[in-house]
């Protein structure tokens, strides 16, 4: 078997969002990222596309392709800005809220199961080492908000 040379930290957190999204995929044929995207509709109303992109570290053009198809499916709405036609506002439709508190569900299940694999020891090893480095966030300015 070939070594992963990948930093472990980034290779863990990539591993935890592929399952996340396939998990979503399976379940609910959504994706992650469709999900934190309404994860920041849920806590912001409304919220410019903008906004999101610079929450999530995407690109406006991404976020905007996402919630063009998320908008087809029922999910958000979308209206122009009164003073500014050119900004764009997003909210999440009651579809989009029940959709968003189903993946929540299907999200923490799996996590559930992630951490059953661990035995309580390492649990606890996990636990603080993700309360040490959430804490450290704010040395790098990072946004807490998914």
């Amino acid at each position: 078997m070939a070594k992963n040379n990948f930093p472990p930290l980034l290779h863990l957190t990539y591993i935890l969002q592929q399952i996340s999204d396939e998990t979503l995929q399976k379940e609910m044929n959504i994706g992650l990222s469709q999900t934190r995207l309404m994860s920041v509709m849920s806590t912001t109303k409304p919220v410019s596309q903008r906004e999101i992109a610079v929450r999530l570290g995407q690109t406006e053009s991404n976020v905007s392709r996402q919630l063009k198809a998320m908008h087809q499916d029922g999910l958000v709405g979308i209206k122009k800005n009164k003073k500014d036609s050119r900004r764009k506002e997003v909210t999440l439709s009651v579809k989009g809220a029940k959709v968003y508190a189903s993946a929540e569900k299907v999200l923490h299940k799996e996590q559930s199961k992630l951490l059953h694999m661990l035995s309580g020891s390492e649990l606890n090893v996990f636990e603080n080492a993700a309360q040490l480095l959430t804490a450290q966030k704010n040395l790098y300015g990072l946004v807490t908000k998914p």
